[in-house]
């Protein structure tokens, strides 16, 4: 982790706070920020989901694959899509930033722009689709990827690449941030957010759901959710039940969802990352994702109740399993 943290420093360090605009050559003023949308239910569509469903494919397959993963996701009830658009430091799309995508692409150019293709497509469904990055392709405890391109100065400009260049919805970031330091990583955040409201973007980040963690950690969620200016919405990851612990008596999710909304002091808007993936599943320490069939509905209710406006899914194919088709059922059927 001491030689983490180095590299980090170094790399890091020529795009500190305003220097990096600077170093990105953008007009970091912010205009007016996008209202995030209310009544949001999505789905986030992984790298994973890619090396499933998409990789590998010329433009007619790939089109063809991905009007079939905008079809599943309206069959359940779904109104927006959150597609990795960069996961490793590396993209989907031509960028002059980032290499082709490996784990989505194979690391080739595959002839054709698949995320102008993506966003016509979802468009045409009346699908919203979001950008999702790992914003330094930071994962496992490592940088992936060139280590060299992950700079402040290399996250903001490469979004203002995508919001420049695509109809995206949205730009959305993971909870994958490398121990920098907050005051690191909040600048880029905040300039991450300029850039998108000057394109009329909504921006958001979706943290895991332990404060404690997130707290010891780069992620400066009370600072994004005490004033504007970093964020449109926050979707905390809120992946445990309400019958948590070996006697399964402990309202885990509840406490979790609660948590974040008593620190919500600018009036943030909230959606609430569901884990569909464990619908079903026999989950030592939570037995809950067995007890029930409606844990996800029940959560969705649980979550509005308390001032979410809406959820997303995690992920994609899940929508596919059999194993979860009760709980997705019910999931829809509230509308």
């Amino acid at each position: 982790m001491k030689l983490l943290k180095k590299l980090l420093a170094v790399i890091l360090t020529a795009a500190v706070l305003t220097g990096a605009s600077n170093a990105a050559g953008l007009n970091l003023v912010e205009t007016r920020a996008a209202a995030a949308p209310a009544g949001l239910k999505g789905v986030w569509f992984s790298f994973l989901d890619w090396q499933s469903y998409l990789r590998g494919r010329d433009q007619a397959g790939f089109d063809s694959a991905f009007s079939g993963v905008c079809d599943v996701t309206l069959s359940h009830g779904l109104n927006a899509i959150f597609v990795h658009v960069r996961s490793h430091n590396d993209a989907v799309y031509p960028s002059g930033i980032y290499p082709w995508s490996a784990q989505m692409l194979n690391g080739v150019n595959p002839g054709y722009d698949p995320l102008a293709d993506m966003v016509q497509i979802a468009h045409s469904k009346g699908l919203q689709i979001h950008a999702w990055i790992n914003p330094y392709g930071y994962r496992n405890g490592a940088i992936c990827g060139n280590a060299a391109l992950a700079t402040t100065a290399n996250v903001v400009s490469g979004v203002q690449e995508i919001v420049a260049n695509y109809a995206v919805d949205g730009i959305h970031f993971d909870d994958y941030f490398p121990p920098i330091g907050k005051a690191e990583t909040n600048s880029m955040v905040s300039q991450v957010h300029t850039v998108c409201a000057n394109a009329g973007k909504v921006f958001g980040i979706s943290p895991q759901g332990n404060l404690d963690n997130l707290r010891a950690s780069s992620a400066d969620v009370d600072t994004w959710l005490s004033s504007g200016g970093y964020v449109d919405y926050l979707a905390p990851q809120i992946y445990w039940s309400d019958n948590y612990g070996a006697a399964g008596n402990v309202t885990m999710y509840s406490n979790r969802i609660g948590l974040f909304t008593s620190i919500d002091k600018a009036g943030i808007s909230l959606y609430v990352g569901l884990a569909g993936y464990k619908s079903g599943q026999p989950i030592a320490g939570d037995p809950g994702w067995r007890l029930s069939s409606t844990n996800l509905a029940t959560q969705r209710d649980k979550a509005l109740g308390a001032g979410y406006t809406g959820y997303i899914v995690y992920r994609y194919n899940t929508l596919l399993s059999g194993v979860a088709a009760a709980e997705l059922s019910a999931l829809q059927s509230r509308g």
